[in-house]
């Protein structure tokens, strides 16, 4: 048909990756790797059935711009004011230390095995392998429900920066060439552009749009909204990309504008379905990118390794030094170990512009892509990974550091905590909505506790109202032993990290096998693993809710109380019942 002659590959590329996934989902394997993957078999390194064409990016494109805006519909300005540390000195430093290390290990294997390579050559590779996939990253953190835990935000703040610092890379990229004719005040206007851009969109969008929205989403017409949302979408994406900056970044920018709204939260909803759609295609169109040469295999896989594991370890101390939780230091380094999306474009300006060879272009993103194929899998390992890293804080004595202000006065943890014989009655890991209500019931009752936090400014927001909270990991010994968990006859554990969770319990039950634990957990799936690891009571949200509701329903139907009490005993034995046919059948 004229004018359509891509119909065929997108229809070949749809059914390619529906079959793919069907597959590795028999084997739990993730989607996103199976999408990867059949690109890969239909791509030119496969059967060469689709090619990568202009048609198939601009889609992939779109799927990233509208991945980044319905995050943004999740962030609040509040949200980004508490990563602005991260953001603001915790990137730059990421990016600068990832581009040196990696640039600086280019050069010293060039040199050891006689291939050539420029200093220019080796900038360039640092930069690119610098920046993480920010579409395989959220995306995976959003499925597994990890966006807003702690781990989550330290990866979104890292992920913001390297998506600004974009284009100040292609200007640097475009200096690298050795006939560069770019003048100092060009390049200075290019930045202060950007700046000014970026500014002017937060603050225009923010007064704006609040105002402008609810005349879109008044009209009951879906038409309307599906259209006001993709107009807002790509019309912030297109205003920062004609001034050079990523559409991702508009995007974003543009769903934090609204974000916390009634029209956010509608705008975000209907347009799911097609942000799904566009952001497979990207993960196809990567495997289309491809072409693998079998004498450089070997080779690529060695440099995706090394890179996976220097910008893990970049990652890692970076965010250690700006005094983010060693363990989600560690869980952000896994989770942003990989290379991203917009390596591609610095390295195709590379080419471009003589830096590197078209030889070194296609090793590059064959190595690129393995790292990518491998981070669904790094993601689901990462709290393992943690847990294995985190005791080695015990050769870091800044780790070992604990302050308290409990409402008596300033008490010393860490080092005076074996000193401390009045330690608490209970123990609240987390100082959430839970851990707050907890921690004022026992104080209004006179009964003392102390709470442990992992979120720095959280445990700082609670110390200035007087609550006795200090800041440290429930899956580490010493936070725990600080918090009190040796004078403590009650645990409660308050948190949503599943794994930290489970970690949690079994450390604490380690330490004092007589303690009573309570857990708190948002699904019944997830209640098993805890009690298999020592809690004795597990407080389900999900079936708590579904309590309170059927209750409510039968007392606004005249229902006698006895026979509601019973109902609801009822339901507990089953569920105690299940609960422990399921821990049998594990064990």
């Amino acid at each position: 048909m004229h004018g359509f002659e891509f119909l065929d590959e997108i229809v070949l590329l749809c059914f390619a990756g529906l079959a793919v996934i069907l597959v590795f989902q028999r084997f739990r394997l993730p989607p996103i790797i199976g999408l990867i993957t059949a690109g890969l078999l239909i791509g030119p390194s496969g059967f060469g059935l689709v090619r990568e064409g202009a048609v198939i990016t601009a889609i992939s494109e779109l799927g990233v711009v509208m991945l980044l805006f319905t995050i943004g519909l999740e962030f609040s300005l509040e949200d980004l004011k508490r990563l602005r540390k991260i953001v603001l000195l915790g990137g730059p430093l990421q990016v600068t230390l990832s581009t040196i290390v990696i640039g600086g290990g280019a050069l010293i294997a060039a040199s050891l095995t006689g291939q050539a390579i420029s200093l220019n050559g080796a900038i360039l590779i640092g930069l690119s392998m610098a920046l993480s996939s920010t579409a395989i990253c959220i995306k995976m953190l959003k499925d597994r429900r990890e966006l807003g835990m702690p781990h989550g935000r330290a990866v979104m703040g890292i992920l913001i920066f390297q998506d600004i610092a974009v284009v100040p890379m292609m200007i640097i990229v475009t200096l690298l060439t050795s006939d560069s004719t770019i003048e100092i005040a060009d390049v200075v206007l290019r930045i202060v552009t950007l700046i000014g851009v970026t500014v002017g969109l937060v603050v225009g969008l923010r007064f704006v749009l609040p105002r402008l929205v609810p005349y879109v989403t008044r009209v009951s017409a879906p038409e309307v909204l599906i259209l006001g949302g993709l107009a807002l979408c790509f019309g912030a994406a297109w205003i920062t990309s004609t001034a050079g900056i990523s559409m991702a970044l508009g995007a974003f920018i543009a769903g934090v504008a609204i974000a916390g709204s009634e029209e956010g939260h509608a705008i975000g909803k209907v347009m799911e379905p097609m942000r799904d759609a566009f952001t497979s295609m990207f993960f196809l169109s990567v495997g289309l990118l491809v072409q693998v040469s079998w004498t450089w295999l070997p080779v690529n896989m060695v440099t995706a390794m090394l890179v996976l594991i220097a910008n893990g370890i970049v990652v890692m101390i970076v965010l250690a030094s700006i005094r983010v939780n060693l363990r989600t230091a560690v869980m952000a380094g896994v989770i942003l170990a990989q290379v991203g999306e917009f390596s591609f474009v610095l390295a195709t300006v590379g080419v471009e512009y003589g830096v590197i060879t078209s030889t070194d272009f296609q090793n590059m993103l064959v190595s690129i892509i393995f790292t990518m194929i491998v981070t669904p899998t790094l993601v689901t390992l990462a709290p393992v990974i943690a847990e294995r890293i985190t005791p080695l804080t015990r050769f870091f004595p800044r780790f070992r550091k604990w302050d308290i202000d409990d409402t008596n006065g300033a008490i010393r943890l860490g080092t005076n905590a074996e000193k401390d014989n009045d330690g608490p009655t209970v123990m609240i890991v987390g100082a959430g909505i839970l851990g707050r209500n907890v921690a004022t019931v026992l104080r209004e009752t006179g009964i003392s506790y102390r709470i442990l936090e992992l979120d720095r400014e959280n445990v700082a927001a609670q110390r200035a109202v007087g609550e006795p909270v200090i800041s440290g990991d429930v899956t580490d010994e010493h936070a725990l032993q600080a918090a009190g968990v040796a004078h403590a006859s009650v645990v409660i554990i308050g948190i949503s990290d599943q794994t930290a969770i489970t970690q949690g319990v079994q450390l604490v039950r380690k330490i004092r096998p007589d303690v009573l634990i309570i857990v708190r957990c948002r699904y019944a799936r997830d209640s098993e693993s805890a009690l298999q690891r020592g809690a004795d009571e597990v407080v389900v949200e999900e079936f708590e809710s579904s309590i309170k509701v059927f209750t409510a329903v039968l007392s606004h139907l005249g229902v006698d109380v006895s026979m509601i009490e019973q109902q609801e005993e009822a339901m507990r034995e089953d569920m105690k019942v299940r609960s422990e046919r399921r821990i049998n059948v594990a064990q």
